[in-house]
């Protein structure tokens, strides 16, 4: 028996079993009424069963018709359902979105982001990953997730695209008691002497070598005396007086007693967060996560 069931015959068959009547049923579906019947035929002969019984007065349903129509009915439903996710899926108002972020991200960025994203599309399902940046381009470019957000790394490869969303200074955060404390503004070679707590390579590598490179570019090479693999926890050994380290302006916000940060004087070291994704992707959900993530931002003026 040939099983392909034509969308529009079942159609046809729903319309006839509500109306009973082909000249009524047919301009419901706006078709001629010869071509309704042939729906009809080919169904009936498709599923090698009589719908309906038809005398010159009178059209009703078969025993048969009636156990399949609530069949019939169900299948254009699971269409009609099968039609209205696609369209949100191009729309980017269902999905799923693998998203990573950062351990270094300022503590106020993913709630925002997120709390917005889901606000503004609610049928999108998001899978958080926390990863460092390094990691985060690899799953990307391997397909693993589908958005990062990250520090854009310093060579951004050719498959990657990164869209910076928020841009901050560097401070320096020293002990309360440390003697710099109580300038307004430090400058970067005043620090050369000191013991720095580094944020580690592996955990965000941009921020590592961008304090690499700023020291070296003042004429120094930092005394590392240790390395942590949070931002939260570099704070913390500043504050038990273990050194001094430099990290972005949002690490002023973190809370940690015991420290205090000032700007770097005669400085333009800046470091950003950009949402990454695979060169290329042009998933709605993708799209609309970019857009979340600009519009947000700018409008804070963060």
């Amino acid at each position: 028996m040939n099983t392909s069931l034509p969308i529009d015959a079942l159609a046809s068959f729903a319309a006839l079993a509500e109306e009973l009547h082909f000249t009524r049923a047919a301009h419901r579906l706006r078709i001629a009424q010869p071509a309704l019947t042939k729906r009809i035929q080919l169904l009936e002969r498709t599923l090698g069963v009589a719908l309906f019984v038809r005398t010159r007065r009178s059209v009703r349903l078969t025993s048969d018709g009636e156990v399949l129509l609530e069949k019939a009915r169900q299948a254009l439903q699971a269409i009609d359902d099968l039609e209205d996710t696609a369209k949100r899926l191009r729309d980017g108002g269902a999905g799923r979105l693998r998203i990573g972020f950062t351990p270094s991200a300022p503590h106020h960025v993913l709630p925002v982001l997120m709390r917005m994203f889901r606000k503004q599309h609610p049928g999108i399902e998001c899978l958080l990953a926390e990863a460092a940046s390094d990691d985060q381009v690899r799953q990307i470019l391997d397909g693993d997730l589908d958005v990062g957000i990250l520090r854009s790394p310093a060579a951004i490869p050719s498959a990657l695209h990164c869209t910076t969303f928020l841009e901050e200074p560097y401070l320096v955060v020293l002990p309360r008691h440390h003697p710099l404390a109580a300038r307004r503004a430090v400058a970067l070679i005043e620090l050369s002497g000191e013991p720095f707590v580094l944020i580690a390579r592996r955990s965000v590598a941009a921020i590592h070598q961008q304090i690499l490179g700023a020291c070296a570019a003042a004429g120094f090479s930092p005394r590392v005396a240790q390395e942590a693999t949070h931002i939260h926890a570099v704070v913390s050994l500043v504050a038990a007086g273990c050194g001094i380290t430099l990290l972005p302006a949002s690490a002023a916000e973190l809370g940690v007693r015991d420290v205090v940060c000032r700007p770097l004087r005669g400085s333009t070291l800046r470091t950003v967060m950009a949402v990454a994704r695979a060169r290329g992707n042009s998933s709605p959900a993708v799209r609309a996560f970019v857009q979340t993530a600009t519009r947000e931002f700018d409008r804070r003026g963060d």
